[in-house]
């Protein structure tokens, strides 16, 4: 599925994957760089697959797998935590295992990211995203996209975060020169 922008708003549309091949590489391509770069912070290798989208798209699936139970080993040792943080903007490149660029190309302005860790021994919780007063986003504090949430609100919990969020703000500065969102 393809979902973008048309004159009347917002259009969702089956495509065939040979038809977007040459439109997705550039993206591809930036969530290869993605990839190493969160591989490297959190010591996890990431392989991006030669071929098609859709293998690339396993190999980048199995990456997440990968680099969300390195992380889940990481948090799980920072304790009970409560964090509550009005940020400018809320970017999101994952949504669970989905890529998704909506949230880098249209990030959540003036929104609250709010995570509470109940666990002592193994991080327990939810990296919330607040706007307007509506919960808008949630991750699990255990996954990629609640590393990444996590990196925007508390970089000082962690030295791994405080990389995180300098790699998230580099990814949004290299989308920002390769889309042509507005």
């Amino acid at each position: 599925m393809v979902v973008g922008r048309t004159g009347g708003g917002f259009d969702e549309r089956s495509i065939a994957v040979e038809d977007v091949a040459d439109l997705v590489t550039p993206y591809m391509r930036l969530y290869d760089w993605l990839g190493l770069e969160v591989g490297r912070v959190l010591g996890v290798e990431y392989r991006g697959a030669a071929g098609d989208v859709v293998e690339w798209l396993r190999a980048h699936v199995s990456f997440i797998d990968a680099a969300g139970a390195r992380w889940g080993r990481i948090i799980d040792g920072v304790g009970p935590f409560s964090v509550r943080r009005f940020l400018k903007r809320v970017y999101m490149p994952y949504s669970g295992h989905a890529l998704t660029l909506t949230y880098v190309a249209y990030p959540f302005p003036d929104a609250v990211v709010a995570a509470e860790n109940k666990g002592r021994t193994m991080a327990i919780g939810s990296v919330v995203v607040e706007w307007g007063g509506v919960r808008v986003a949630s991750a699990g504090l255990r996954t990629l996209a609640g590393a990444f949430l996590l990196a925007q609100a508390t970089p000082e919990l962690l030295p791994e975060l405080k990389e995180l969020k300098k790699i998230l703000e580099e990814f949004v500065t290299r989308f920002v020169s390769t889309s042509t969102c507005q």
